[in-house]
């Protein structure tokens, strides 16, 4: 394993920027944690780890306060950002930070204009059992402390980057691609990446063969889950499934307390409040702008509705 350090504070990451600069470091391999629905609501950057040829460097993202250090970092930076398959971690930067990570170079993309399939760790011979890869990914990325072994498990993702862009580029090089792929590679860089949750209703199961009247509650019911999950720091899918959803607009389930009770009869607790639910249910009726028939009225305002929620905070991973 490469000789790593954990970037806890702004003094440390100003020092690591200053260090790679007085280097002259021309290539950096990086690559992400953090989390997408999987643990809590929304996307979230947490880690940044880094592999400048010599030594690593992990960044926790959540310890920082000065952004503008991270911009120094990744933002039209001075040495070029070695990736594998970026598109998700620039989806990241770009919601989560207002950041747009640049210059980079994402070796996917050669990876498939020289017909080479799989992932990272089948192209570079990493060990490891595919459960155990499927466990480290799936970890809980925003909780602190992070135990050593998740640490050691995320630098290993960037230690053979730097080895596998030397072998691409001159792979690209003798076939003749290397034009399509900076062409392809500078489009990838400079994609517009958005991410707006309100707008995959139509992902509910059978939504098209729905009813007029079943297409617009099945908006109005995703809203809601988007807005209970935001409310709670809640993965949606954890609130309701989309074939959750599918069920109650079968079922004709119109009311919060139908509906509620519905979702936590298969729980060992009521993760769904009813009151809340039916807060979120009637706002997401006035978003959505559609007539769905009752849908229980809104509750007084109370602590721990909209106005005292937890602040968004992003594993791979989602539903």
């Amino acid at each position: 394993m490469i000789p790593y350090t954990l970037v806890q504070n702004d003094p440390d990451l100003a020092a690591l920027v200053a260090r790679l600069r007085d280097e002259k470091i021309t290539r950096v391999a990086i690559d992400v944690e953090g989390e997408n629905n999987l643990h809590s609501y929304g996307i979230h950057v947490a880690l940044i780890q880094l592999f400048d040829g010599k030594r690593g460097a992990i960044v926790d993202v959540l310890s920082l306060r000065d952004r503008a250090l991270l911009r120094q970092l990744v933002e039209n930076a001075p040495w070029v950002l070695v990736w594998f398959d970026a598109a998700n971690d620039l989806l990241s930067f770009q919601h989560a930070l207002a950041i747009r990570p640049s210059p980079i170079r994402d070796l996917a993309i050669a990876a498939r204009l020289l017909g080479r399939p799989g992932g990272l760790h089948a192209m570079t011979g990493q060990p490891g059992s595919a459960s155990a890869k499927d466990r480290f990914q799936k970890a809980n990325w925003m909780r602190r402390p992070l135990p050593r072994a998740l640490l050691d498990y995320a630098i290993s993702d960037v230690t053979h980057l730097l080895e596998l862009d030397d072998s691409f580029d001159a792979q690209l090089r003798e076939k003749g691609l290397l034009a399509e792929f900076q062409t392809r590679n500078l489009a990838a860089q400079a994609a517009e990446r958005t991410w707006d949750p309100l707008s995959n209703y139509v992902r509910i199961p059978g939504y098209s063969r729905l009813p007029r009247d079943g297409q617009r509650f099945a908006k109005v019911l995703w809203y809601a889950r988007e807005l209970y999950g935001r409310q709670h720091d809640l993965p949606p899918g954890n609130v309701a499934s989309k074939q959750d959803m599918r069920a109650i607009i079968d079922r004709k389930l119109r009311e919060p307390v139908g509906i509620v009770r519905f979702l936590n009869e298969k729980r060992r607790r009521n993760l769904v409040d009813e009151r809340d639910f039916g807060e979120r249910l009637a706002e997401a009726r006035s978003m959505a702008g559609a007539e769905t028939g009752p849908v229980g009225e809104p509750s007084p305002a109370r602590p721990g509705g909209e106005g005292s929620r937890r602040g968004d905070r992003r594993s791979r991973g989602g539903r």
